[in-house]
């Protein structure tokens, strides 16, 4: 890009000004001296520059691959050659177990073995406090780290805002700048007293006063280059803007066109493509983020004209994949063996620190197995034959492990030392998940059930950053629907299903025959239905959140932000805070299908509803061998059995009360043995249900008047959908019988109670106090009413006769009945019953007076009370 007139003056004296010594003023810890003041390059003369971003200590996997390609692509630019080694920030961090166990000092020492010579301070580098930072990191660095927007609160800067380093025969002038959000995603106490201010605005003025001191003759660079902690939220192919936030916009379109190259960090986005120079028409510069985990070096090649114009070589500017590539004749490279020798004696230590306990377990806690690897045993437990080295890995299955994981996450975001956003809902991708925790101890554990730190660490290995999203509720149900794989271009990936896991308090049912977007069908977060349009703060891997996996509909979410915390450091806390850990065999969602929806939802047309993935495939859990569905107060059960395709499912014919409206209505599914599964459904019911009892047909005797009592709400029946005809009607029942043919009247409570065996509080108490108050009961001498006794036939004339009023009757001079003499107890009353209509007694003649009452009986006797003759007496009362 071409230089600015005051640039070009300045070059233009200072060729004539040699030998001065000059050094770059120190401005914070770690300032680095500039060296002499250089002279106009020749034309054509090229300075590679070298970079990285986001390491995180990945000293065990990507150490040696790192160190190779830089070794390599050094030789290709040739022994004469100009360049430098740079970073974007978050070189330590968010480490491999290794680095981290070790204080990520290997990392360090292999950064200084590379020759690093200058890195922006990321938020990582403050994981421990700005005192862990300057006294014990930066030291140990030879390298500067830079961060132009870190202030004290005395407006001082608090960190050195940028260097000067050699590149051969080049000068770099390198200026760094730190994520705004760091205090949100570091330990509050540790950067206490810091101010993190706008990065470009900070970058901008430190550009200017690296010109200022430049015209001043107090130092001289020939390019200068900007590492910013800051980036884009997207990647992009080669070449492409992937744009991706208004602060990535402004590093693009405002960054001081002084600048040559902009690097990029923090995001862990894949990115390389030449931007306008804001101001300077025709001119561009390099824009460069190269993921993370140092899987890619970034490569800029700059070539300088006779005009001092420095641009991009492109054919050099690249990403370049990163590998251990020993035909390269990096193997041999005194630099790589010294870098190779730290990062194996990192790897060693590690392994000793790997063996310390930092939890344990009370059985086996594991992936999902397929049912290629393991099967239930003659006691019903999924087992399998497995060593320490195996797992399961069936990602179409939710597993104990999985769910474990989200847990943790939500744990992590929930206590104190976490300045950030709580999280309700955690999210874990099935393949994050590397291995299983088995309960028998093995290596150099001293006994079962023992958790080591290399065994926590290696099943969550990749040691990804926790990051929270906001989601609607309508965006959570993508996130859930998006289980069923469709790649960008909408094509069925190799695995078409992933099965997410879950933290405990969310639930939800599917239809798996359903259309895209149209599967999930209910969803409980904490206990209560998910809204659409209520807010939930979830937390997962950056992986996921950015869309990882083909879940795309992270990516539609707000506030996204990496919360600071990583997977298995959030893991290997939760396991110290919860010893002798349970597998929890739960599965967090069910397929509910409802096979035949245009059912009326009585006894005679139930609905069926076909319940799968109910069992859990994590080695331990018990088989399923029931389904239950609630609905209500009512329970439905049927077998869960194994098919010939070898799916297990359970199909439940379903009922709802009669009279239970239209539209959808929420069951429970539930699975026996008990696992903890619990997931509401819904149902919908396309018309009024008809008022039915199961028990109760056409052809049954008396159906007529059971039905009039249901219609009437006199009766509910029993909460398994029976009304029970021929069960004897108790006295308490009688009584609530016939008050709520009255209508359910107020009861005033009575000063004192009128019998010894009713109490407040008990089931129809109000019935019996109001019947009393009535005068239609009186109970025994005893003072008691025996309200769950069976009501006679005889008692149960009284009872009706009293509703009725007690109408004048003459006492009868016959017997109404051959089994009720004229002179015996309750005569008159039963009389009276005959002469209304009300019975007939039996065929022989007989009434049956100490005979129970049954329940359809009851029915028939009040249905006749309520008969024409008895509708005046009925609207006066």
């Amino acid at each position: 890009m071409s230089l600015p007139l005051s640039r070009r003056a300045v070059r233009a004296a200072a060729s004539g000004v040699t030998g001065l010594g000059l050094v770059l003023t120190p401005l914070g810890a770690g300032a680095v001296a500039a060296g002499p003041l250089g002279t106009d390059q020749v034309d054509g003369t090229q300075v590679t520059l070298f970079n990285i971003n986001d390491f995180h200590g990945r000293i065990s996997s990507n150490a040696k691959p790192l160190a190779c390609t830089l070794t390599n692509q050094r030789s290709a630019v040739g022994a004469s050659g100009n360049s430098v080694f740079l970073s974007a920030g978050d070189n330590i961090g968010a480490s491999e177990f290794a680095s981290y166990i070790q204080d990520d000092e290997p990392t360090i020492d292999y950064l200084n073995a590379l020759g690093l010579q200058a890195s922006a301070l990321g938020n990582h580098e403050y994981d421990r406090g700005q005192d862990d930072l300057t006294d014990r990191v930066e030291p140990r660095a030879d390298f500067a780290y830079l961060a132009a927007n870190v202030y004290t609160d005395d407006g001082a800067r608090a960190a050195t805002p940028y260097t000067v380093v050699d590149a051969g025969a080049v000068k770099v002038a390198v200026v760094g700048a730190d994520t705004e959000e760091t205090p949100t995603l570091v330990s509050p106490s540790g950067v206490t007293g810091l101010d993190f201010r706008d990065p470009v605005d900070e970058v901008n003025a430190a550009i200017d006063e690296l010109d200022a001191k430049r015209t001043a003759g107090e130092l001289d660079y020939d390019v200068l280059v900007v590492e910013y902690h800051e980036g884009s939220a997207n990647s992009a192919a080669d070449g492409t803007d992937p744009g991706g936030g208004d602060l990535f916009t402004r590093i693009v379109t405002e960054t001081s066109p002084e600048a040559d190259v902009v690097f990029n960090g923090h995001t862990h986005q894949t990115y390389s493509f030449l931007a306008d120079v804001p101001g300077e028409p025709g001119e561009t510069r390099p824009i460069m983020q190269t993921g993370s985990y140092g899987v890619n070096l970034g490569q800029v090649t700059l070539q300088v004209d006779g005009s001092g114009d420095w641009d991009a070589v492109p054919a050099q500017t690249k990403l370049v994949p990163t590998s251990l590539d020993a035909t390269g004749g990096c193997t041999t490279d005194a630099t790589y063996q010294a870098a190779a020798a730290i990062a194996d004696e990192a790897k060693t230590a590690g392994d000793i620190a790997a063996a310390e306990p930092v939890g344990s377990l009370s059985a086996d806690l594991t992936t999902a197995w397929a049912p290629d690897r393991a099967a239930y045993d003659a006691d019903g437990t999924w087992q399998a034959e497995h060593t320490a080295s195996d797992r399961g890995d069936d990602r179409a299955s939710t597993s104990t492990l999985s769910n474990a994981l989200a847990d943790s996450m939500v744990w992590a975001t929930q206590q104190d030392s976490y300045a950030g956003e709580k999280a309700t809902i955690g999210v874990m991708n099935p393949g994050g998940v590397r291995a299983d925790l088995f309960y028998a101890k093995t290596g150099g554990e001293t006994e079962d059930g023992v958790i080591t730190y290399g065994e926590a660490n290696n099943v969550v290995p990749f040691v990804n950053n926790l990051s929270t999203v906001r989601l609607t509720g309508a965006q959570f149900l993508e996130v859930l629907d998006q289980q069923w794989q469709l790649d960008e271009n909408g094509n069925v990936p190799s695995r078409p299903y992933l099965a997410l896991g879950l933290s405990s308090n969310v639930s939800y049912a599917f239809d798996p025959t359903a259309a895209t977007g149209e599967r999930i069908t209910a969803v409980t977060v904490d206990g209560e239905p998910l809204e659409a349009d209520a807010t939930y703060t979830v937390v997962a891997a950056n992986f996921l959140t950015a869309g990882g996996d083909n879940f795309r509909a992270f990516t539609e979410g707000t506030h996204l932000t990496d919360t600071g915390l990583i997977d298995r450091d959030a893991w290997i806390g939760y396991l110290a805070a919860h010893p002798d850990l349970a597998p929890d065999y739960s599965q967090r969602g069910a397929g509910v299908q409802v096979t035949d929806p245009d059912a009326t939802g009585t006894g005679e047309d139930p609905f069926r509803l076909h319940i799968t993935k109910l069992e859990s495939r994590s080695l331990g859990a018990p088989r399923i061998d029931t389904v239950t569905v609630t609905v209500g107060d009512q329970q439905f059960t049927a077998p869960y059995r194994q098919g010939e395709d070898g799916t297990w499912a359970a199909d439940v014919p379903v009922t709802f009360p009669g009279g239970t409206e239209a539209g959808d209505h929420a069951v429970t599914v539930t699975a026996g043995p008990d696992t903890g599964t619990s997931v509401s459904a819904t149902v919908h019911v396309g018309a009024t249900v008809p008022l039915w009892f199961s028990d109760v047909t056409s052809d049954t005797m008396y159906h007529d008047e059971i039905m009039w009592l249901a219609e009437n709400g006199i009766t509910t029946g029993w909460p398994d959908g029976t009304f029970r005809p021929v069960t004897p009607v108790a006295r308490d029942a009688m009584a609530e019988y016939l008050y709520r043919l009255a209508g359910s009247p107020h009861v005033d409570p009575p000063r004192s109670q009128p019998f010894t065996d009713v109490k407040p509080g008990m089931e129809h108490y109000d019935a019996i106090i109001w019947a009393y108050q009535q005068g239609i009961v009186q109970g025994w001498p005893d003072r008691t009413f025996r309200p769950t006794a069976p009501i006679e036939r005889g008692a149960m004339a009284a009872f009706v006769y009293r509703y009725a009023g007690s109408p004048d009757v003459d006492r009868p001079t016959t017997a109404p009945f051959r089994d009720v003499p004229a002179d015996s107890q309750f005569a008159t009353e039963i009389a009276w019953l005959q002469s209304e209509g009300i019975t007939t007694g039996w065929p022989d003649g007989t009434y049956r007076p100490l005979g129970s009452m049954n329940r359809d009986a009851t029915a028939a006797f009040l249905y006749r009370l309520t008969a024409e003759q008895r509708i005046t007496f009925l609207s006066e009362r």
